[in-house]
């Protein structure tokens, strides 16, 4: 699949940046412009996301091979990856599948684990289907302007970050009404893969890891301490950083210590 990037900087090495759930290119931009001094910056919309085309599969496997395509596409040979939450866990499947590729790896929040098994991560499986839900029962093709849409999603979202957020999905139409950027049905359809992607996978033990780095939320769920047995299943001498006083949107919530935090382990 032919992806939807934006590229920023000049850098002699690559930096390929990969969003998350609900996500897109553009909610990067402002880390990107403190990287593109130093770094070729690639930000990528991933499939049925902001601008990339919309398909049925929405598996790892299949935005891990859209990567490697748009890769070969810009001639990129070795590339640091970044990757948040489902973006983290495309940019790991990647890895796994083409280590040669990546010359150093940044997970944002999130483990290489199932998010659907666990009882105690019931809250975070719960709140998608209630996103997907809530999202869906917009239909934003009978509404002229924003805040009326923003009214029916306050009752299902009090918080003003996260439907602002989310609402980041809205397209306006040429007739002057919105439609919604993400394909919902595909990612309905294909929750449970997204929640898991690695329970079936094995360890890439003929390969050498890349120099990796976990960047957790102190307050966020998605990784917790005894994670580190299945980080470094896969990515032995990974390194876990906790960002204090962050949840699950690390660079956003802690922007300026979570850039730190990344230039340090990539030496800039």
């Amino acid at each position: 699949m032919e992806l939807f990037y934006r590229e920023k900087g000049k850098g002699e090495k690559t930096i390929i940046i990969v969003h998350g759930l609900y996500g897109a290119s553009d909610n990067w931009l402002s880390v990107a412009r403190e990287l593109e001094k130093d770094f070729r910056i690639i930000l990528i919309d991933q499939r049925n996301h902001g601008q990339s085309p919309h398909n049925d599969e929405h598996s790892y496997k299949a935005m891990a091979d859209d990567l490697h395509e748009l890769m070969q596409k810009l001639k990129i040979e070795k590339a640091i990856l970044m990757g948040h939450s489902m973006g983290g866990k495309t940019i790991m499947r990647f890895c796994l599948d083409h280590p040669e590729m990546v010359e150093k790896l940044i997970v944002v929040d999130i483990a290489p684990k199932s998010y659907s098994s666990f009882s105690n991560y019931a809250e975070v499986t719960a709140d998608h289907g209630k996103i997907i839900e809530a999202l869906s029962a917009v239909d934003p093709t009978q509404f002229g302007n924003r805040q009326d849409i923003d009214k029916i999603l306050k009752k299902t979202f009090p918080k003003k970050r996260l439907r602002g957020f989310l609402m980041k999905n809205l397209k306006r139409t040429k007739d002057g009404y919105y439609k919604w950027q993400i394909n919902l049905k595909a990612l309905e359809n294909n929750m449970q893969e997204i929640m898991d992607g690695f329970s079936k996978l094995s360890p890439n033990s003929k390969a050498k890891m890349p120099e990796t780095i976990f960047l957790k939320g102190e307050n966020s769920p998605y990784i917790h301490e005894d994670d580190s047995m299945a980080i470094n299943k896969f990515f032995p001498g990974s390194q876990i950083v906790n960002i204090p006083n962050a949840g699950h949107w690390v660079h956003a919530e802690q922007h300026d210590l979570f850039l730190k935090t990344v230039k340090y382990f990539l030496e800039v």
